[in-house]
C-alpha cells in the first residue's frame, strides 16, 4: 500500500527527522526496527503513516521507539486521520466565514 515504493529505511528516517523537529530522543533498535518498519510500509498507506508518526512523536513523552509506534499503529493512524479531517473542516468553516464577511 506504499504510495511511491517507500521503504522501511525511509520510514525510519522520517522517525529520526520528526524526533529532531519535536526535540524527542529517537532510540535506535536494529535489526528489529528494520523489520517492523518494512512491515508497516507494507501494510499501511505511507501518507497515513506520515501523519500518524507526526502525531506519535509530537505526543510522546521524550523517547521514541519504532516498536512502540507499531504496537499502536492502527489506533494512532485512525486518530491522526480524524484530527486531520477536523482541521480541514475548521479551515473550511473559517474560509466560508471570511467569504461571507467580504460579501457583506
Amino acid at each position: 500500500m506504499a504510495s511511491k515504493n517507500e521503504t522501511g529505511y525511509e520510514l525510519i528516517q522520517l522517525f529520526e527527522k520528526l524526533c529532531d523537529k519535536h526535540t524527542k530522543f529517537f532510540v535506535p533498535d536494529p535489526p528489529r526496527q528494520d523489520k517492523i518498519a518494512e512491515s508497516l510500509v507494507k501494510h499501511f498507506d505511507y501518507n497515513e503513516l506520515e501523519l500518524a508518526i507526526e502525531t506519535f512523536v509530537r505526543d510522546s513523552g521524550g523517547t521514541v521507539l519504532v516498536f512502540d509506534f507499531a504496537m499502536r499503529a492502527r489506533d494512532i493512524i485512525q486518530k491522526s486521520k480524524f484530527e486531520e479531517q477536523s482541521r480541514k473542516k475548521f479551515r473550511d468553516i473559517v474560509e466560508k466565514t471570511r467569504q461571507r464577511m467580504e460579501e457583506s
